[in-house]
């Protein structure tokens, strides 16, 4: 008669060595910490210019971002002043035509709401970007758990080249700015300057700051792709520095005549942990894209409403200069200026588009490998075809829903330059500037000739 038993068999898999006792025990990895370091020195440059909360210190062998008092009234200050100079200008008389005055306070406008997006919303949402810290540091530590090399893309050195860059071009546009406006145009006032060129450089940091985080993203994203990758060629996952103990119940028979038992099913294989592992990985990835998409969503829609309108109004003013006749056009160095605000804010129209398209990029080849890792162990791991590919298709970034941050947005962003662009231009026609108009930009009422 047969004698049916369960017998316990177990495989060693991936689980860490007993650390040492003593303080290395809490000791946090050298990468990890390199990146917590490189976190708060990006967070203190950009809240230089008032886009990160107010304090971000080490409690507990980590770094926590709040809020301080002091920040959320200083930011409270600048965007009331900022609202109040919008308010003035609506009460400058100018002597510019009747559809150019319209635009410049359309650029007005549109500056102001997205200056006010790009201070306030980084203070109410300071618990956000405190996960997305989080966030990285956990990916980082699962992923150095496996023979993955580091992509050297989110570096000190990385993020300085880039800061600098931009900060310095920045800088020469206002520069410039500043002496066509105080030079050319001896009849600006400081603050009327200022409040066309504040909001100008804030959304820009903004912008950078948004493409810095989504490119260390991206940075995971290649290490998870490497990682995918090797799993699928190899079968399995090498990490020498991880162990796991994994016991798996195997039905096994014993015949009365014979003492050895025919094993006759395995419940459990490696192959489970493997893509358990692997899942866990990407779900953490895929949250923390979707985490970064929410922190600045709603500065991706109120920046680009503001750079399509004032791109749009730049481009109106050098048509006005290269169709006017006489005096009445722009001056040469103001239409330099105009070209320069078109040039820079394009660079930021499609920076952003390109470093998502990447990320998109990357979770594709993600998906391909997930779906072929589906077929090829459809038997042990029927659970990952069908939510691998709805995992992965949630992987992109939007202004809050309205559209998506990718190159096809680029498309229905010059065709609506280009229909209002024909509408400021057929109302001008319709409305023409008297003999005394002039079309020079961020200029006031002269009340009486100088001679």
């Amino acid at each position: 008669m047969s004698k049916w038993i369960n017998k316990r068999k177990v495989s060693i898999l991936n689980l860490a060595p007993p650390s040492k006792p003593g303080p290395a025990l809490q000791a946090t990895p050298v990468g990890e910490q390199e990146f917590e370091q490189l976190f708060h020195f990006a967070f203190k440059c950009f809240r230089l210019f008032a886009l990160t909360p107010g304090l971000m210190d080490r409690q507990k062998d980590r770094y926590r971002v709040r809020n301080t008092r002091w920040m959320m009234l200083i930011v409270l200050l600048l965007v009331v002043v900022a609202w109040i100079a919008l308010f003035e200008t609506f009460f400058i008389e100018r002597r510019t035509a009747l559809i150019t005055g319209i635009a410049n306070h359309i650029q007005f406008l549109m500056n102001t709401i997205a200056l006010t997006v790009a201070w306030v919303v980084p203070q109410l949402k300071a618990d956000e970007l405190g996960s997305i810290l989080d966030g990285f540091l956990l990916i980082d530590r699962e992923l150095s758990s496996y023979n993955v090399h580091e992509v050297a893309g989110y570096k000190r050195v990385s993020f300085l080249l880039r800061y600098g860059v931009v900060l310095l071009a920045l800088m020469s546009l206002t520069v410039y700015d500043g002496f066509v406006s105080f030079v050319q145009l001896t009849t600006v006032e400081v603050w009327y300057w200022l409040s066309h060129q504040l909001p100008f450089i804030i959304y820009a940091m903004a912008f950078l700051h948004a493409y810095v985080l989504i490119y260390w993203l991206h940075a995971r994203f290649r290490r998870l792709n490497t990682l995918v990758e090797q799993y699928y060629r190899q079968g399995h996952i090498f990490a020498p520095a991880r162990q796991t103990i994994i016991s798996f119940a195997t039905m096994v028979k014993l015949d009365e005549e014979s003492a050895v038992g025919e094993e006759l099913h395995s419940v459990g294989r490696r192959e489970i942990s493997d893509d358990l592992q692997v899942l866990a990985i990407v779900s953490r990835t895929i949250d923390l894209g979707q985490k970064i998409e929410s922190y600045f969503g709603p500065l991706f829609l109120t920046v680009y409403t503001a750079l399509f309108s004032v791109t749009t109004i730049q481009s109106y003013y050098c048509y006005l200069h290269l169709t006017a006749k006489g005096d009445q056009g722009l001056s040469i160095e103001t239409l330099v200026l105009s070209g320069g605000i078109i040039l820079y804010n394009v660079i930021a129209i499609v920076a952003l588009p390109y470093i998502c398209e990447q990320v998109e990029s990357e979770s594709k080849l993600l998906m391909s490998y997930l779906s072929k890792l589906s077929m090829k162990h459809s038997q042990v791991a029927q659970h990952s075809s069908i939510w691998f590919p709805n995992l992965i298709s949630s992987v992109r970034f939007s202004a809050f829903g309205f559209f998506t941050i990718n190159y096809n947005m680029l498309s229905g962003l010059v065709a609506g330059m280009v229909t209002y662009l024909i509408i400021f231009i057929q109302f001008n026609s319709m409305v023409p500037a008297s003999k005394d108009d002039t079309h020079h930009t961020r200029k006031q009422h002269i009340t009486e000739e100088r001679f």
